[in-house]
């Protein structure tokens, strides 16, 4: 089971906001924006460094109240800045949202950056939590665990460091010579710093690390602060870093253009993800299949587990990005919410012990002994957001009967009009599977998983309950005057075109899942229509996002783990050029797609990766592949 993260409150000394946990000031009482600009967007030399940058990165030892990142935000955009902004920030202890909110009354200069970071501010759930603000162009990007747990997992190259983790004798965990390590690891030559503090070890920690350190003028009554920048690389080696598997590489980088193979979640949240990041891209619409996305609604409503593998993480942070996602934000049910019905007694012991777990406030979860609410979570349109994510992005429907590799990248062919696509770089988001790909490349195993549900309309049908319910299946609420009851789950071997019709007895299945689990009944007259798809599922239920490999090779360098799986030594899997994959999202795409198309986007452009390196095994395409080598099968 992930972490669990305790959240922190405010007291107050004055004007300044105080931690309880720490017993120390997030900001001078003088005033807390003046402070940010003096020490740390001066210390860094903005709004001067990040002019004419494509992208610039900063990151931060502690969030507290987010004074400094709305600082930032505000000073970007004012500087009039064309390139991208992303805040990296970690945080032990987050505050509640009513805390966050309170703590920036006394700022209305950024009153319009505080609303919209509290809307989308998280759960306390340990991991990743990446928010997307300004069309686009603004990415923060908060880290809430442990930070010498949590730096460790990050994968970035950072231009700038804001170290402001409370004083060093109030928090020494923020200063210790691990925290120091991370910043050298994930600093360039050139990476500026700027922190409030002129604390001797501090300074010679980071000296030792490869930074040239200065004291300049502190703000208020503190007398000093330190400014540097990283001149070469770290003198003293470190390590300190998640260890992956070496099979577990990243796709290479490239700048585009960019075609995307599948119109679903999936397909589009990658283009929207690299659309925003300034690339050239493509959607292309394969028919003729039907797509699964284009359920008539979608639930969003996480999924739980009660262990401490890396998944359970990303099953959050997914569920919770989704929620804040632009995309998503003006398309949801009116009446907003998922119940999770307890149908037995296992299942209220297990509701009962992850709402004690997770901790989260009432605002995110609610436990009332028989019903785990979720008042963030409901229903979307899925039509209206899969336009919402494509935007200006070009969508052509093309069909396409093979994939070529050529010397500038990939060539998609249409042999009945002679018409050819070219790309530098080409995503596979197609769901339930391909015949374009050619033979030598390891596709991971798609399960076809038929389902079908149940479109009602909502006035015959006002006797439900209104919000939305989940229950194995699931009702949705009102949208647009339809609200829809599904699902059956129907493993199948293979796809066939009557797997996309209505059946009499999946409506049979589905009516008697609901009054089993509800003990209500749907009126006869409320039902006006039916919908099936097949969804792409996986034999570990987790979705496939990454580059593409050579079959022969990989089957050739990993050999050795049949022996000993614990062999090391064999190299990094080589990535094949300009080709990469995201599938295998099953019932939950509109839950994972946004998330997973962002890590794929910002894997592809260099950007800091939004999932901890922890997860990227356990969601890696060589992953079968790589366990039916240690099987021997």
């Amino acid at each position: 089971m992930a972490q669990k993260i305790e959240q922190n409150e405010l007291a107050w000394r004055g004007n300044s906001p105080v931690s309880t946990v720490f017993d120390d000031v997030y900001y001078s009482a003088d005033n807390g924006l003046e402070e940010t600009d003096h020490v740390f967007l001066h210390g860094i030399g903005a709004p001067d460094i990040w002019m004419g940058q494509d992208h610039y990165v900063i990151a931060e030892t502690g969030f507290g109240t987010g004074l400094n990142f709305l600082a930032t935000w505000r000073a970007f955009k004012a500087s009039g800045a064309t390139g991208r902004l992303t805040f990296i920030s970690v945080e032990g202890f987050p505050l509640t949202e009513d805390a966050l909110r309170s703590a920036h009354e006394t700022f209305p200069e950024v009153s319009i950056y505080s609303g919209q970071l509290c809307d989308a501010w998280p759960p306390a759930a340990d991991g990743f939590h990446p928010r997307i603000f300004e069309d686009g162009r603004v990415t923060l990007i908060l880290l809430f665990g442990d930070a010498a747990k949590t730096l460790p997992r990050l994968n970035a190259q950072v231009d700038a460091w804001f170290l402001d983790g409370f004083a060093p004798a109030k928090n020494p965990a923020m200063w210790s010579e691990e925290i120091l390590d991370q910043v050298a690891r994930l600093s360039r030559p050139g990476t500026r710093l700027a922190t409030f503090t002129a604390a001797g070890f501090v300074r010679r920690g980071l000296q030792e690390r490869g930074f040239d350190i200065v004291k300049a003028p502190g703000y208020g009554r503190k007398r000093e602060r330190l400014i540097g920048e990283a001149k070469l690389p770290a003198p003293r080696s470190n390590t300190s870093r998640t260890q992956l598997p070496e099979w577990a590489t990243l796709p290479k980088q490239t700048e585009g253009p960019f075609v995307v193979v599948g119109a679903g979640i999936a397909g589009r949240s990658v283009a929207y993800a690299l659309a925003r990041r300034g690339k050239k891209v493509t959607l292309i619409e394969s028919p003729p299949s039907p797509c699964a996305s284009e359920v008539p609604s979608a639930i969003i409503a996480p999924k739980f587990i009660l262990d401490s593998q890396s998944h359970a993480h990303f099953f959050t942070s997914a569920y919770a990005f989704a929620i804040a996602h632009p995309a998503f934000a003006p398309y949801w049910a009116t009446i907003k919410g998922v119940n999770l019905l307890s149908k037995s007694d296992a299942d209220r012991k297990r509701h009962s012990k992850l709402a004690a777990h997770l901790g989260w406030s009432s605002d995110w979860l609610a436990w009332d002994g028989e019903t785990l609410n979720l008042p963030r979570g409901g229903t979307v349109k899925t039509s209206d957001v899969l336009e919402a994510l494509t935007g200006n992005i070009e969508v052509l429907t093309f069909h396409i009967d093979k994939l070529e590799q050529t010397e500038d990248g990939w060539r998609l062919h249409n042999f009945s009009s002679g018409e050819h696509i070219d790309a530098a770089h080409v995503v596979i988001a197609t769901g339930v599977g391909t015949s374009i790909l050619p033979y030598r490349l390891i596709w991971p195993e798609i399960r076809p998983n038929r389902g079908q549900v149940e479109v009602l309309d909502a006035k015959a049908a006002a006797g439900l309950p209104s919000t939305s319910i989940s229950f194995g299946g699931y009702l949705t609420a009102e949208v647009d005057g339809s609200r829809t009851l599904g699902s059956t789950f129907d493993k199948i071997a293979e796809i066939r075109a009557q797997d996309y019709q209505a059946r009499a007895e999946s409506r049979t299945t589905i009516e008697t899942q609901f009054s089993n689990a509800t003990g209500l009944n749907v009126p006869n007259d409320a039902y006006v229509g039916s919908w099936a798809g097949v969804r792409a599922t996986t034999a570990d239920h987790l979705p496939f996002v990454g580059a593409f490999y050579s079959s022969e090779q990989i089957s050739a360098q990993y050999a050795p783990l049949a022996k000993d799986a614990k062999t090391t030594g064999l190299r990094p899997a080589e990535p094949l050029d300009g080709i990469s994959i995201l599938t295998g999202l099953g019932s939950k795409g509109f839950q994972y797609g946004p998330l997973l198309g962002e890590f794929l986007a910002a894997s592809l452009c260099g950007d800091p990766l939004p999932l901890p390196a922890d997860q990227i095994p356990s969601l890696h395409p060589l992953r079968q592949k790589i366990r039916a080598i240690i099987r021997g099968t």
